[in-house]
Order: C-alpha cells, then structure tokens, then sequence
C-alpha cells in the first residue's frame, strides 16, 4: 500500500493575493482573512454586498471533557443564520438544545482571529468568541435565560489558543478555480465554569478540551457534506483529536482539512469516505484507501432538521456518540481510538 503525504506550506500574507485565492494546506492562522477581495467567484463581476450576500461564514466550538460535551455555534450563511448551544451529558445521555434562528445583520463573524470577536445579543440569548491570537487567548461566554422551558445558562471558557504549542490545520480548498473554502481548525485545552439551573460544573485545563472551526466558504448549489470529529485525553493523559471530511472540493489528495492531533502536533491525513450501510442511527464506518483511518461512530443520541420550502431545502443529521479504531501518524504510528466522544454530521443544503 502507497504512503500518503500532503504538503503543509508556509501559510501566505493573505487568504486572497491580486484577486487569486491562495489554495493549499498550512498549519499557521492566516494573518488576513479576506475572502471578499477574491475576483469573480460567480463569473460576472459583483460588487462587494453581493458577494458578501453569498459567502458563508461561522464560528463554531466542541469542548468538554469526559463527562460532558457542548456545541456553540454562531452560523451566517446570509439566508439562514442561527446561533446555538447544546449541552450533552454523557453518562446520562440528556441532551439540552438552545437554538435561535436569527436575521444575517444581528449576528456578526469577523475576518480573523488577531483582535475579533464573534458575537450575537439579545434579551434571551447571547454568544460571544473574543480572539487574541498573538496571545493565545480565546474567550467564549454564554448566556442564555428565559428561554423557553428550558433552564438558563452562564457559560465563561477560556481556550489556550498557543499555535506554536497547539498546531492548527488551516486551510483554503478549491470547490472551482474561484470558488473555495476557508477554515482554522484547531485543538487545544479548556478551562471554564458552566452554570445550568442552579447546578455549577468546573473544568479544568489538564482534563478538558475545545476545538475551533473559523470558516468562510462560496459553497457549491447545492452543498453536500460528510463530518466527523472527537476530542479528549488518552490513557497517558496526551491530548488527542481529530477532523474527517467528505465534501466537495477538488483533488482531495493535495486539497482535505482532514487531521490527527496528538499532543499539539498536527498530522495531515487521506480522503476519507463515510457508510452508514444500516442508517444515520446505526454505526458510522469510516475509511481511507491508505490504511491511516478505520473508525468506527456509534452513534447514540441523534440530532435532526429537515427544512423543504420549495427552492430552499435543508437535511441535516447530527448524532453524538463514541468512535473506535485507529488512526496513524504521518510516521505510521498507530493511534488507537477507544471510547472517544465526538459527532458526526449528514449535510445537504439547497438555499
């Protein structure tokens, strides 16, 4: 069986250069984001507004630890934007889902994360991710009341976004010549306090963990997508998680986000592709054609939302459950996955 090997490069001054996206893989931030200087993503030149109208963007976060799992996401994809918080106990299997569908102009996605912050506001619901890079700071606070039957929430979580500790995986892949994705993936330790009802959960940094997903994307129409992703510490207590994707992008061997995170350092990984030969609701296998993948998803409580309003439909399924198999290193060491909490997403949009 061939090896596998992607090129991780020194990342560029910018996503966009004189109008040209900077395709390829990198494993620094990139220190300007700035999709919108990209030349004609749809064939005709359009002004700015136009082209913000159909870039999507979001911040989303998994963190916790072993006995818990939360989702934050602030999500604009400019004709359906929402925010969202989902609190899983895992011994229990209780799931607790705060979402709020919202207009693209109240919520906010910036361009970077040197000095940004990504925020929604309002009487009932707030979410906010402040980013200093340069310091290795990220700060997420939720605060949710009165919302519905639900119990309130107040949420303070600090990530220790060190990029020279913690190696991201930063990307910009081609979905056509001028047309691409961006994202910075990364994993790094948590500390926090989460406050739901009355009950106080602490976390702390030698056991708790949070994964990033800044990303912009013109996505094709429509979009389809397979995700899956875990995080947590190993039996000799090393951080350890990783990012598998199936989507639409061009030459998949040069161009994935896909990842292996072992103590900080990042390993680039194959195309992979996803099966569910028994259902969504059924174990998940997950393979490569080079050996490094062979997971397995058991899924155990399942996430649904299905939207079809004639030229806009949405499908979307998002378990969470535990992974088991392996993955290896880009030195082909074998990484055994027992018992890792994680999700899974089936995605297809219309809009």
């Amino acid at each position: 069986m061939n090896a596998y090997h992607r090129e991780i490069n020194s990342n560029p001054s910018s996503l966009v250069e004189n109008g040209k996206l900077q395709f390829g893989c990198y494993n620094k931030p990139m220190p300007k984001v700035n999709f919108l200087e990209a030349e004609k993503p749809y064939k005709l030149p359009l002004p700015r507004f136009l082209k913000s109208l159909q870039l999507r963007e979001w911040q989303a976060f998994q963190l916790g630890n072993k006995d818990y799992f939360m989702l934050v996401a602030i999500y604009d994809a400019k004709k359906l934007s929402l925010v969202q918080f989902i609190f899983y106990d895992i011994a229990q299997n209780k799931k607790l889902k705060y979402e709020k569908k919202v207009p693209s102009w109240k919520l906010h996605v910036p361009n970077g994360l040197d000095g940004t912050e990504a925020s929604y506001e309002s009487k009932d619901f707030s979410l906010k991710a402040r980013h200093d890079i340069n310091a290795g700071k990220l700060e997420l606070e939720v605060d949710i009341k009165g919302f519905g039957k639900l119990p309130d929430v107040r949420g303070r979580f600090r990530g220790h976004h060190f990029v020279d500790r913690y190696e991201p995986m930063v990307v910009c892949l081609p979905f056509s010549e001028k047309r691409a994705m961006y994202s910075h993936k990364c994993l790094m330790p948590m500390q926090g306090d989460l406050q739901i009802a009355k009950v106080q959960r602490a976390f702390p940094k030698e056991s708790s963990y949070l994964i990033i997903d800044d990303h912009k994307g013109y996505y094709p129409f429509p979009t389809r997508y397979d995700w899956v992703t875990a995080a947590g510490y190993n039996n000799t207590k090393q951080l350890l998680g990783f990012n598998l994707t199936d989507n639409q992008v061009l030459d998949k061997e040069r161009y994935n986000e896909n990842a292996l995170w072992l103590d900080g350092k990042l390993n680039p990984l194959p195309p992979i592709k996803i099966q569910r030969p028994k259902g969504v609701e059924k174990d998940w296998l997950i393979k490569d054609e080079y050996g490094m993948v062979d997971l397995v998803f058991h899924p155990k409580v399942n996430t649904s939302v299905d939207v079809n309003l004639g030229l806009f439909k949405s499908k979307y399924r998002g378990p969470y459950g535990h992974f088991e198999g392996y993955l290896k290193t880009q030195d082909g060491e074998k990484v055994v996955i027992e018992n890792l909490l994680g999700m899974g997403e089936d995605f297809y949009l219309r809009v």
